[in-house]
C-alpha cells in the first residue's frame, strides 16, 4: 500500500494494488496518474450517477475462499440501464472485477486468448462463438458509454467514451469480449450470488457514498407529468411507469426524463398491489412492478401478468400469473445451451420439452423496472417445460436470456403476501402445472404392488404347504375296434380327505375328436363322481402356413373327496375322422395347486392403477392440448 497526497486539493490518496495507475481522489473527483512516486492532476472526474448499490469503495468479500477488498469503480450506461464494475483486489495482490447489472452479480478477470476473435458487427444473441476450445453463446450486444470512475484503476477512465461490449455465457462461466481495444480484451469469470460473497462494510440504508452523491434505499420523487409520487427503490432501475397518467420515466442521476406517454387505453389493476411484501423461498421481496405482456395464436390473444420483485441482497424476481396459473421466476446464470426450435433437451437429470412459442409484446406497464421499458417492446418466447419447473428464453436483436420458473400454489403466494382477497380462479391446466394425480398413481402402484406380493406369498404358500401329490399316472388305449369302448383304471389309495382331485387326459388325438365319460369310483363303498368331457384336436398347412385348432388335454377336478380305495372307470368315444388308435395319459393328483383365482386376483387388483393411470394420462393430455405442438406431446403421455 502506497500514500500519496492529491496534488489538487492535498487530501490523501492510497494505491493499494500494485496495477494501479490511476486514482480518482474521492474528494475532488481529479483523476490523478501515477508515475513512480508523483502523482500527476489529469483533470476533474465526472460525478458519478446516483447510485443505491449497497457495495462500496472499502467493501470487503470473499471468492472460492479467498479474501478481496472493493478498491475502484466504472461506472457505464447502454441503452437498456446502467451497471457498475467494481475493481477488487485479492490479498495475494491479483486483481479482478465485479460486476453489477440487473440484479446479477458477476465476478471475471483478463484472460488472454490465442483463437482470434470477430468482430462486434459479425455477433448476433445466441450465436456461437469458440474460443481456446470452449464454446460460448453471445447473449447480449451493447454499445455502452462510461459514465464516470472511482477509486483506484488498472487504465485511464474518463467519462463519454463509447465501448461496444459482447457478452457470452457457457456452462457456469461468463465471458465478456471488451471491443475499446485492439485485439479486443475478454473477461472470463461466472455469476455469484449475494450471500456466496459474504460482503461486509456495506452501505447502510441512507448512508451517502464516499463521494456523497448515492443513496441508498427507495427515493421519492414527482412525475414530470402529472406531479404523482414516485418511488425508486434499486440502482437498477431504469424507468418507472406512472400509475397515475400512464407515463413511463427514465431516471438519470437527480433528474427524471419523460420517455414517453403510454398509449394505455385500458388501466390494470395489479391484484397484488405494488408495494407489498412477502417471504417466498425464505427471501422478503417487496412488489415494485407490474406489466402486463400477451402473444396472439392463430388470431386470438393469451394476455399475462408479471409482478416485478425486489430484494436489496438477492436482487430481482418475477411473479407470474396466467389464468389463475402463478410463477416465480429468476434469471438464470447458466443458461442451456439450446437452438431454436429444438424439441428437448436435459438439464440436471430433468428432461425439459418444448411447450411453446410466439412473440410476447409489452402491453401495460406500471411501478419501477431495471431496463428502459416501453410499451409494444417485443421479443420472441421460447418455453420448455418439466413440471413444476419453466425454462424460458427471450430473443431481441440484442440481447438473449433464460429465465427458471417454478409454479406456485395460489394459497403459498395469499400466505406469503398475506392478502386475504380470493385470488384469480384457475382456469384448465397450465404449462408446467404439477399434475396432483402423479403422487397418487404411485401410492395406487405401492398399494398394487404391496397386495399383489402378499398375494403371492399367500400362494406360494398354499402350494408350499398343501403340496400336490400325484396319485397315478397310467397309460390307455382308446381303440376304434373296441366294441365295449369302456376301460378301467388301477387302483389308487386316498390315506386322508382330499381338498380337490384332479383327473388328467393327456391323449394323443389328431385330427380328430373324444368323447369321455369319467368316473371316479370308491372300492369299497361304490360311491362314485362322475364327469364328462369331450376332446378335439385338428393341425394342417394351409398354403404354406401352419395352423391347428383344439387341444389333445384336458382335465377335470373332483371337490372334497373322501378318504379311500379308489379306480377310473372310463367310457368314450371315438370320431370317425381319423382311423388311428389314441393313447391317453391318465394323472391324478391330490390336492393340485390352483393358480386360476390366483391370477383373478392379480386382474382385479390391477384395475385400480391402471385406471389411476387413465386419469393422471387424461391431465396430461389436457396440458398438452394447450401447446403449440397441437396436443401430440400429451398423445405421448396417455400412451
Amino acid at each position: 500500500m502506497k500514500q500519496a497526497s492529491c496534488p489538487s486539493c492535498g487530501a490523501p490518496v492510497t494505491f493499494r494494488s500494485a496495477t494501479s495507475i490511476y486514482v480518482v481522489c474521492q474528494f475532488c473527483r481529479s483523476t490523478l496518474l501515477r508515475t513512480g512516486e508523483d502523482l500527476q492532476n489529469l483533470g476533474r472526474m465526472a460525478e458519478l450517477l446516483e447510485d443505491r448499490s449497497l457495495i462500496q469503495i472499502s467493501s470487503e468479500g470473499c471468492y472460492r475462499n479467498r479474501h478481496f477488498v472493493v478498491i475502484g469503480r466504472i461506472q457505464l450506461r447502454y441503452e437498456a440501464g446502467i451497471w457498475n464494475e467494481w475493481h477488487i483486489l485479492f490479498d495475494d495482490g491479483r486483481t479482478a472485477w465485479l460486476a453489477e447489472a440487473g440484479g446479477e452479480l458477476l465476478v471475471s478477470a483478463q484472460v488472454a486468448v490465442s483463437d482470434p476473435l470477430p468482430a462486434f458487427e459479425t455477433l448476433r444473441p445466441e450465436m456461437p462463438v469458440s474460443l481456446d476450445g470452449r464454446v460460448f453463446t453471445v447473449t447480449n450486444l451493447a454499445t455502452a458509454r462510461c459514465v464516470s470512475g472511482q477509486g483506484e484503476l488498472p487504465f485511464r477512465v474518463a467519462a463519454g467514451y463509447d465501448v461496444n461490449t459482447a457478452d457470452l455465457r457457457g456452462n457456469d462461466r461468463f465471458l465478456t469480449l471488451d471491443y475499446s481495444e485492439t485485439p479486443p480484451l475478454v473477461f472470463v469469470g461466472q455469476a455469484v450470488a449475494f450471500a456466496d460473497l459474504k460482503l461486509e462494510k456495506l452501505k447502510e440504508l441512507g448512508e451517502p457514498a464516499a463521494s456523497g452523491a448515492a443513496q441508498v434505499g427507495a427515493r421519492v420523487f414527482n412525475c414530470p407529468h402529472c406531479a404523482a409520487p414516485l418511488s425508486i427503490h434499486s440502482a437498477a432501475i431504469e424507468s418507472v411507469a406512472c400509475d397515475s397518467c400512464g407515463s413511463i420515466i427514465g431516471v438519470e442521476n437527480e433528474n427524471v426524463k419523460l420517455l414517453a406517454g403510454a398509449a394505455q387505453a385500458l388501466r390494470e389493476v395489479p391484484w397484488l398491489p405494488l408495494g407489498s411484501q412477502g417471504k417466498l423461498h425464505g427471501i422478503d421481496w417487496e412488489v415494485i412492478g407490474f406489466m402486463r405482456r400477451s402473444t396472439t395464436s392463430q388470431g386470438t390473444q393469451y394476455p399475462w401478468s408479471e409482478y416485478l420483485l425486489f430484494n436489496a441482497q438477492q436482487g430481482f424476481a418475477w411473479l407470474i400469473e396466467y389464468q389463475g396459473h402463478w410463477n416465480f421466476a429468476r434469471t438464470l446464470s447458466s443458461p442451456p445451451p439450446v437452438s431454436r426450435g429444438q424439441a428437448k433437451f436435459k438439464r440436471e437429470g430433468q428432461e425439459f420439452k418444448l411447450f411453446n412459442t410466439g412473440k410476447a409484446e409489452v402491453t401495460y406497464v406500471v411501478g419501477e423496472f431495471y431496463w428502459r421499458v416501453v410499451v409494444g417492446e417485443t421479443c420472441a418466447v421460447d418455453d420448455y417445460v418439466c413440471p413444476p419447473l419453466m425454462l424460458s428464453r427471450e430473443v431481441t436483436d440484442k440481447e438473449a436470456g433464460w429465465s427458471q420458473a417454478e409454479y406456485l400454489e395460489p394459497a403459498d403466494l395469499c400466505a406469503a403476501f398475506t392478502i386475504k382477497a380470493p385470488p384469480p380462479k384457475r382456469v384448465g391446466v397450465y404449462a408446467n402445472q404439477p399434475n396432483p394425480l402423479t403422487e397418487r398413481h404411485r401410492r395406487v402402484c405401492r398399494l398394487f404392488w404391496q397386495l399383489a406380493l402378499t398375494g403371492t406369498v399367500v400362494q406360494l404358500a398354499f402350494a408350499f404347504l398343501f403340496a400336490s401329490q400325484l396319485v397315478l399316472k397310467q397309460q390307455v388305449v382308446l381303440s376304434p375296434l373296441n366294441d365295449e369302448a369302456t376301460l378301467t383304471s388301477q387302483e389308487f389309495v386316498l390315506s386322508s380327505r382330499a381338498r380337490a382331485l384332479l383327473v388328467r387326459h393327456g391323449t394323443s388325438v389328431v385330427n380328430n375328436w373324444v368323447s369321455l365319460s369319467t368316473t371316479l369310483v370308491e372300492k369299497d363303498t361304490g360311491e362314485s363322481y362322475l364327469g364328462v368331457q369331450e376332446i378335439s384336436h385338428y393341425k394342417g398347412v394351409d398354403e404354406g402356413e401352419s395352423w391347428s385348432e383344439g387341444s389333445p388335454s384336458e382335465e377335470m377336478v373332483f371337490k372334497a373327496v373322501p378318504p379311500g380305495k379308489y379306480y377310473l372307470v372310463i367310457e368314450y368315444e371315438l370320431g370317425t375322422d381319423n382311423a388311428e388308435a389314441v393313447v391317453d395319459t391318465l394323472e391324478v393328483v391330490r390336492n393340485p395347486t390352483g393358480w386360476s383365482n390366483f391370477v383373478l386376483l392379480l386382474i382385479f387388483l390391477a384395475i385400480f392403477p391402471l385406471f389411476s393411470r387413465w386419469r393422471r394420462s387424461a391431465f396430461e393430455t389436457r396440458r398438452w392440448s394447450e401447446s403449440d405442438l397441437g396436443g401430440d406431446q400429451g398423445d405421448a403421455e396417455a400412451d
